[in-house]
């Protein structure tokens, strides 16, 4: 029950503090209530599981929840530059950057509710992924041209099979109303999207990857009788919704084509697919943008929650911690909903109480030079 109260109060000191994750720190604004040892202590404790996260959000979700509600799932690094590397921290391929960067990738679910406003999004769950198993394998070197023996981290459970664990547990054991699971090209697998809409009798909006073999047959044979064409070759018009069949996915898909022209003059193309065939091309556009509500609680997370300030060493601290900024986050969303201000504008009203309260400190200080005749710079016209 102490640790309960303790996690409770350190995320609000995450949810309140600019950016400062520290035991010291957090022991002085709640008076020494609690020492800084116990707060390490208490994150260096058996690591929280989604089990007692969900316990902590239940009630949230209750009411954020609604039928046509969707998840949208995404992953992230918390980057860890310095840290030892272990199962948890170890190297990750960045999208952003292109290059293997190291630090925690968290795979997040994100529920969103756009019938209300402004609209929810809140964090209803997280996997981390972990590289659990080292493996050697011959590489070429680039200097010398000679092979030699590199260790490297892999991970024995890939995100899309936690993807599909984790949708399980949501769907069938947490009863979380939802209609729509969204995510981009990395989770289109055709095993996942066969899980979502055969096993769990839901429908997905995900993106293609430009390779990926569609064929306009939708008769009813085997994939080896079908003439399949990669959808990048496909003659496809933009925002025309056409029936298609994916490879080894038994059953339609509806396909559309995204066309963006960019500001430097160059020209994306985005393919899209749903299982749900009634779906017209605006439809499956506003679901897919859902998707980028995660984007937005990734960065929230970093910058509103302190996710990535965290200087422990120990794994479980770790995993304990980003426990505790998700809940945080989930604190802010509350609030934006009470409050119609989002995450950003509650934390500089927060930060501004308290450098209101810090400058009447620095008053106070500066009386007591003046008592003690210490003289303090002077600005007046001389």
């Amino acid at each position: 029950m102490e640790r309960k109260k303790l996690m409770d109060l350190y995320s609000d000191f995450l949810t309140g503090s600019p950016n400062v994750a520290s035991a010291v720190v957090f022991s002085k604004v709640i008076n020494e209530l609690y020492s800084h040892d116990a707060i390490t202590r208490m994150l260096a404790q058996p690591e929280l599981d989604q089990k007692a996260y969900w316990h902590s959000i239940k009630k949230v979700i209750r009411q954020a929840e609604t039928a046509t509600g969707v998840i949208a799932v995404d992953d992230f690094i918390e980057h860890k530059p310095h840290s030892s590397e272990n199962s948890l921290i170890s190297y990750h391929f960045d999208h952003v950057s292109g290059q293997a960067k190291k630090g925690i990738n968290i795979v997040s679910f994100t529920y969103v509710n756009r019938e209300v406003a402004p609209k929810i999004k809140l964090p209803i769950a997280f996997e981390l992924v972990r590289k659990d198993t080292v493996v050697t394998k011959m590489v070429k070197d680039k200097r010398s041209g000679k092979f030699k023996e590199k260790t490297t981290r892999q991970a024995s459970l890939g995100k899309n099979e936690l993807l599909r664990s984790r949708l399980k547990i949501l769907t069938h054991q947490n009863n979380v109303k939802y209609s729509h699971v969204t995510f981009d090209s990395w989770y289109a697998s055709a095993e996942t999207i066969n899980f979502i809409v055969q096993d769990l009798q839901k429908q997905v909006v995900c993106a293609l990857k430009d390779n990926r073999g569609i064929s306009f047959d939708l008769d009813d044979r085997s994939d080896k009788k079908r003439q399949w064409v990669a959808v990048s070759k496909a003659n496809i018009e933009p925002n025309s919704p056409i029936k298609i069949r994916l490879k080894k996915v038994p059953f339609e898909l509806i396909l559309i084509k995204r066309v963006f022209h960019n500001m430097n003059g160059t020209v994306g193309v985005q393919y899209l697919v749903g299982s749900d065939t009634d779906l017209d091309h605006t439809s499956i556009n506003t679901i897919y943008k859902d998707r980028w509500s995660s984007e937005d609680v990734h960065r929230s997370l970093k910058q509103n929650t302190g996710l990535e300030k965290m200087p422990a060493k120990l794994e479980r601290s770790q995993a304990n911690h980003i426990f505790a900024s998700m809940i945080a986050l989930v604190k802010l969303e509350c609030m934006k909903l009470a409050t119609k201000h989002n995450h950003y504008t509650l934390k500089r009203t927060i930060l501004a109480k308290a450098l209101n309260e810090a400058w009447l400190q620095i008053q106070k200080l500066k009386e007591r030079c003046l008592e003690k005749s210490i003289y303090l710079p002077n600005f007046s016209t001389a």
